[in-house]
């Protein structure tokens, strides 16, 4: 009996459309446009050499500004100007066409031009003023000791060429610490929790007051209990399958980082789906309320969750965190996305598994919940 119900009521998840939207059709468009969005701000963040006009004098000290600008205007890797060395009337017509950034002029000291029209280039203004502050400390630095200790001048000039470091970077992770994968770890969450419908369907098809097959399945003399463990358990894989297949789409074909342990990806997946049936088979045993109603209510939660855990705004889960430290040990869609980021960030998996078991006890506390629930309902007449 509990495979029959289990093969009839995975058919009938499988023909609903609507379903099959949102728990496979919809993470898969929304990751895909997730990608297509931050792939761009990826490109934009890629740093270009700085367009700027160099006006030089015939002072003997421009020669040597002269030579820093083209070195520093080498094409490479770590190319950092794009100069074009042109006049001054020259030079302000290209800022006032906005091709170049600022003017820098030779002398002593090298002064810099900007405009306060480009609004939108206030980090690379920054950046050329404190290369002109760092070039006229440099050569003021030179010019006095060349002239109060000039034995001392070579030493001088070796140590400013040199780069010294006065913090040591140690990483406790080899995995990827890009906060944009927060949005997509959050977005499998989110699709794990669209679980609930498959609890609903459960629930409702056991209940008479709720549907004709509720009904009919009350004056049977099948097992109750049975009948709606394999209805639960055929929602579980089920929606196992929609997040699987978005899963594995993101990381084959969208190339997005879950880390190499596949195995544990999905495992907090499946625990996930878990958790998101258990709380719609809950919800669902609540009341005399519409299966829309319900279906809205936990529509709702879902999407409150999702939010809190940053599912919209990056960083909101941190946010959470300080302000209501409690809400994400209890928030199934941060537990389920802070899987995946332990798995991804972390060399040991015990915040993993902690978040594996908060899950499965709030599982266990809304299957029990609904099951004492369902148990309890008497009908007058069918």
């Amino acid at each position: 009996m509990f495979i029959r119900s289990f093969y009839y009521t995975f058919l009938q998840l499988i023909r609903q459309k609507t379903m099959l939207f949102w728990n496979l059709c919809f993470p898969l468009l929304l990751g895909t446009m997730y990608n297509v969005a931050f792939g761009g701000l990826a490109a934009d963040e890629a740093f270009h050499a700085i367009p700027v006009a160099v006006v030089t004098t015939e002072v003997e000290n421009d020669y040597g500004f002269s030579d820093t600008i083209r070195l520093l205007s080498e094409e490479g890797e770590d190319q950092f100007l794009d100069a074009t060395f042109t006049t001054e009337e020259e030079a302000h017509s290209l800022l006032e066409k906005k091709e170049v950034i600022g003017i820098l002029y030779g002398g002593s000291p090298i002064t810099l031009t900007v405009s306060a029209e480009m609004t939108t280039f206030k980090l690379e203004q920054s950046i050329l003023s404190a290369f002109v502050e760092q070039y006229n400390l440099n050569i003021t630095a030179i010019t006095d000791i060349a002239v109060n200790h000039p034995e001392n001048l070579s030493d001088a000039i070796r140590q400013l060429g040199l780069k010294t470091d006065y913090l040591t970077e140690t990483s406790y992770s080899d995995g990827n610490l890009d906060e944009k994968l927060t949005y997509f770890f959050n977005l499998i969450a989110m699709s794990c929790l669209y679980a609930y419908m498959s609890g609903i369907v459960a629930v409702t098809n056991s209940q008479a007051n709720l549907s004709a097959l509720g009904a009919r399945r009350c004056i049977s003399p099948v097992n109750k209990m049975l009948s709606l463990f394999a209805e639960l358990c055929a929602g579980i894989l089920y929606q196992f399958l929609c997040t699987a297949t978005s899963l594995l789409y993101m990381i084959f074909v969208l190339k997005i980082d879950f880390g190499s342990e596949l195995f544990y990806v999905l495992l907090a997946a499946f625990v996930g789906c878990t958790t998101g049936v258990s709380a719609g088979f809950f919800i669902g045993s609540f009341g005399k309320m519409s299966v829309g109603m319900k279906n809205g209510i936990m529509m709702a939660i879902t999407m409150i969750c999702s939010f809190l855990s940053g599912l919209m705004v990056g960083g909101m889960r941190i946010l959470v965190a300080q302000i209501c430290p409690w809400f994400n040990h209890v928030n199934p869609a941060a537990l389920i996305s802070d899987s995946f980021y332990a798995l991804s960030v972390y060399r040991s998996h015990d915040r993993y598994f902690l978040n594996l078991a908060t899950l499965l006890v709030l599982s266990a506390l809304f299957y029990l919940g609904g099951f004492l629930l369902v148990r309890r309902k008497k009908y007058a007449a069918l």
